[in-house]
């Protein structure tokens, strides 16, 4: 196993809601209610789970472009959180993000040129104006645009070659570390595997981590090495991704798993429709979040909820279904 690239420990963030003249706290929504993970050197992690789950205020975390009310994440060893800007900039170089919206996340005012030089400035990692443009121009060969777009401005490309200008961006520090927000969902399903190759590749070449956001498990299951399930703030499987999609343990799991189109058709899944909606992080359900959807809710659902435990060797689930002999599944 390599090293530790960066560790959540019992990760909170709670946004309070303002309610009257006043403004008073009325009460608070748990976007992310205790996690701990550990991300390992060289690995992808990818972390899936519905609109809401929490996955995006997790990545800002982690990134330490969010404090966390409460918990910590370290960095190679070294705890990053709740510093202030000056102090967590000498981290940046090492940790990058690649933004979900590509034509959001580009400055349209700036050349794509300008656009890759930025982040050498402010690292002073490059001396020189020339160096600065060599350095462009080989990050803009290395994700499959010519030369020649330097001069360009976003609005002159299209979605899938303005996230591979934001790629680009992000690698231009030489980075250990980069958290893919949703990268390729604004993206059409022929662009999406084209990036997607492109990431793996660079993986690949410049020996980077990566955690992958996303909520298609398909997109998910194509980069990934280990593959955490998020829900209502917390994780509630983690696992290596060929154990997770073979073999999944948490009935959320089972259920986004079953709704994943297979190109396969002699494999036959049966659908797991979950009933009710997304409960509110403003309110969550007492005991396990998930038992108000759950097919297999028993009595101590309702009021205890469950620990994220390993179950087998690499395999962990938040579930008690699995700490209860007599009401496991069959």
């Amino acid at each position: 196993m390599n090293q530790i690239l960066i560790e959540a420990k019992d990760l909170k963030m709670y946004f309070p809601i303002k309610k009257g003249v006043i403004k008073r706290t009325a009460g608070y929504i748990k976007a992310v209610d205790g996690i701990s993970l550990k991300v390992y050197e060289g690995e992808s992690l990818g972390i899936v789970g519905e609109s809401g789950s929490g996955k995006s205020t997790l990545g800002r975390m982690l990134m330490s472009l969010q404090n966390p009310t409460d918990g910590d994440v370290y960095f190679h060893g070294e705890r990053i959180s709740h510093l202030s800007n000056r102090k967590v900039r000498p981290y940046r170089r090492d940790m990058q993000m690649v933004f979900q919206d590509p034509y959001a996340s580009l400055n349209p005012r700036m050349s794509i040129g300008e656009l890759l030089e930025e982040p050498l400035l402010v690292h002073k990692t490059v001396k020189t104006k020339a160096e600065r443009k060599q350095k462009a121009e080989d990050l803009l060969e290395k994700v499959g645009l010519s030369k020649q777009s330097y001069n360009k401005y976003p609005h002159e490309f299209s979605g899938g070659q303005r996230q591979r200008i934001g790629i680009a961006r992000a690698l231009s520090t030489n980075p250990r570390l980069i958290v893919g927000d949703e990268p390729v969902s604004a993206l059409d399903v022929s662009i999406q595997s084209q990036v997607l190759n492109l990431m793996k590749d660079l993986q690949e070449e410049f020996k980077l981590t990566y955690i992958f956001i996303a909520h298609d498990l398909s997109v998910v299951k194509h980069i990934s090495d280990r593959v955490a399930v998020m829900y209502l703030g917390k994780i509630v499987e983690i696992a290596r991704k060929e154990d997770l999609y073979e073999a999944p343990l948490h009935p959320y799991t089972q259920a986004l798993i079953s709704a994943v189109p297979s190109t396969d058709v002699t494999i036959q899944k049966e659908k797991i429709a979950l009933k009710g909606e997304l409960p509110s992080p403003a309110n969550p359900p007492r005991g396990c979040a998930f038992h108000t959807r759950c097919p297999h809710v028993h009595d101590r659902c309702r009021t205890e909820q469950p620990q994220l435990v390993e179950y087998k060797e690499d395999h962990m689930v938040a579930c008690h279904l699995y700490t209860e002999p007599e009401v496991r599944m069959d």
